[in-house]
């Protein structure tokens, strides 16, 4: 049974891109998250996007924080992953 963090259940990296829809080139550019194997993978999830690439992040880092500021305050994510023991 696969560990439900490992890369056998889970895309290698997490990619980040700044975009703007097609139909829209003007507006403020959004961050967009995708987790893939592949940047064209990543991408693909994206239909009708121009997107920059931002960043290239690895899934099986042993924890993860995530800061985001909003226009009504900040909100931060902490999660700790535990890797599997092979014996």
């Amino acid at each position: 049974m696969a560990f439900t963090h490992s890369t056998q259940t889970r895309p290698k990296f997490t990619y980040l891109f700044l975009g703007t829809p097609s139909d829209l080139p003007t507006c403020t550019p959004t961050v967009l998250r995708a987790e893939a194997d592949t940047e064209a993978e990543a991408r693909a999830k994206f239909i009708d996007w121009d997107l920059t690439f931002a960043a290239q992040i690895r899934t099986v880092a042993p924890s993860r924080l995530q800061l985001f500021s909003t226009d009504d305050g900040f909100m931060w994510i902490y999660e700790q992953r535990q890797e599997a023991s092979h014996a």
